[in-house]
Parts: C-alpha cells; structure tokens; sequence
C-alpha cells in the first residue's frame, strides 16, 4: 500500500503546531487516528522562540523550569508510532504544540480560577499585559487547531492518542518567581529519594467521579501488552481527567474515541536529565512505540476501522 509521510515544518515563524501526516495518502479518507502531544514544545529552541516575543521579566534561569515541565521524549514517541501504523495502511495526523508550558499551557482551560492541585494555564510569574495577551492569542490559536484535527479524525469515526511524558518523580514545587530555586533544592539526591516514584505508563481513561471515557478496548489491551512485556502500567494512578484540561474536554466531545498515556521519562531519555535538553534514545521510544502501535493498530482494524468489541 503506498505510504506517505509530511515533513513537519513551520509554515511561518509564529506557528503554534507542526502537524505531520503519515500513511496512505488522499483519496483514502480522513486520517484514522490523531496523536496529539499539547506539550510538545520539547526542544530549548521551542521555548526561546516564544521568550523573545515577551517583553515583560521572567524568573531568572527559567528554562532550567522548561526543561523538567515539559514533555520531552513525546514528539520521537508519536511519529515512531504514527510511522508504524503508517506500515499496516492506517492513516495518522500528529499535531505538535509549540507554545511551551513553562509560558501558558495548551492543556489548560485559562478561564476561571486555578483548579486545586493544579498548575496555572498562565503562570502567575507572566505579569506583562502586553504579554499576557499574546500568550492567550498563542494558546487560543492552539485550540482552533487541535479541535480541527478531533473534528476531523474523530468525527469520522477514528480515535485519539493524547500523549505526555512525565518526571520519573512527582516532585511539588510552587509555581512562582521561585520555581527554579525551588527545584533546584527538590532535584538534590538526597531530597529527590522522598519523592513518589511516578508508574512507567499511566492510562489517563477515567474522571474524578468514576466515568470511563476513553476506549476500554484499547485501554485493556495496553495494560495487557505493557505488563507483558515487563513495563509498569497502571491506570489513573497519577491523576485523573480534570475539567481544567483541554484533554478533559476533548475526551468528553469524543466520548469512547480518546486516550490519554503518560509515559515516564526515563523510559525514553538517553538518559533523561532535569534542567537541560535531554537527547531522547531511538531504541527506547521503539520499546514503548512497538507496543502503542500494535494496540492501536487492533483497535483500528487492519483495514483502518474501528474494531466491534
């Protein structure tokens, strides 16, 4: 079956995504599956890029902050993931934020007051109005895009991967102009043991009063091939879907069709580091894309459709 894969590239310096289409190309009908990474501005050019827009102070040596926030590792995993499906004839959309969190986070809805227990859409340390306004353009910007591709694959009767990495620890600071000290002193060996260690994979399928809104099909298959394999999976253990997030939102527009995975980092870093650009280890995205892949492939059906079960 013929094949083809888009080069993700930046249409114009101020893009918000980088969107990359792999698998059998028109007139095949709408992509099958969507992997979306929201916080896939991943790389230390990702978060300069948008810094130089802002005029107003940030906290000193706050990309030491980018670089434990965000989700490095994901964008390698979605396109290993979106290549082999594209092998078995499934058509996939990967959507790559490039707004950084460590500015305004993608997958928060910044209405309202901050959720407890949960980190602000736009930090409390971004107090410049002028570029308050910008990062609010930037991330609703981001939403039209992302509801484009959900309406698009979901609509049509495909699925969705919402896919985030995590710190191996669940490591609490508070989010402010001392963040970065605040680490620091959290990241010393030491302090650092006491912290939580976090599960290898975490499937984010269920909400806070019990409802199960991702595919259980999929879900069951995952933890099935994941322990079978020798990694640790574990379902809703790091947190559950918020209303807060715009994964909560698109898993409820799409009811059955969207999954949420955290993967732990160091199950992808070569190795994975606090506080610096991690280089991220072909071999290790293969270990966990081979399985998402395979799971995604049986839920969508060889032929690209959906699986009756």
């Amino acid at each position: 079956m013929r094949s083809e894969e888009s080069s993700p590239a930046r249409l114009d310096p101020d893009a918000v995504a980088e969107v990359a289409r792999f698998g059998p190309p028109p007139p095949a009908g709408p992509p099958r599956l969507l992997v979306e990474v929201p916080h896939g501005a991943t790389r230390r050019a990702d978060f300069e890029a948008v810094r130089r827009r802002l005029v107003g102070a940030l906290p000193p040596g706050l990309e030491a902050y980018f670089h434990v926030n965000t989700d490095e590792g994901a964008p390698e995993l979605a396109l290993d993931v979106a290549r082999r499906l594209a092998a078995r004839g499934v058509a996939t959309v990967v959507l790559r934020s490039l707004v950084p969190r460590t500015l305004i986070d993608v997958n928060r809805v910044v209405e309202g007051e901050v959720a407890a227990g949960m980190s602000a859409g736009l930090p409390p340390y971004v107090r410049d109005e002028d570029d308050r306004r910008l990062l609010l353009a930037l991330h609703a910007r981001y939403q039209e895009e992302a509801r484009r591709h959900y309406d698009e694959v979901c609509g049509a009767g495909g699925i969705a991967l919402a896919l985030h990495t995590y710190a191996p620890r669940a490591v609490e600071v508070e989010v402010g102009d001392e963040v970065v000290a605040q680490l620091r002193r959290a990241y010393r060996s030491a302090r650092y043991a006491t912290w939580e260690l976090r599960p290898e994979i975490d499937l984010i399928t269920g909400t806070g009063d019990g409802a199960t809104l991702a595919p259980p099909a999929l879900s069951s298959l995952l933890r099935r091939s994941f322990s079978s394999n020798g990694t640790q999976v574990a379902e809703n253990r790091s947190y559950s879907l918020h209303p807060a997030t715009t994964g909560f939102e698109h898993s409820s527009r799409w009811p059955g069709q969207v999954l949420c995975v955290e993967v732990r980092r160091d199950l992808l870093g070569a190795p994975w580091r606090p506080f610096v650009e991690s280089r991220i280890g072909p071999r290790k995205v293969a270990r966990v894309a081979r399985v998402l892949a395979a799971c995604l492939g049986a839920e969508l059906g060889a032929d690209g459709g959906r699986l009756t079960r």
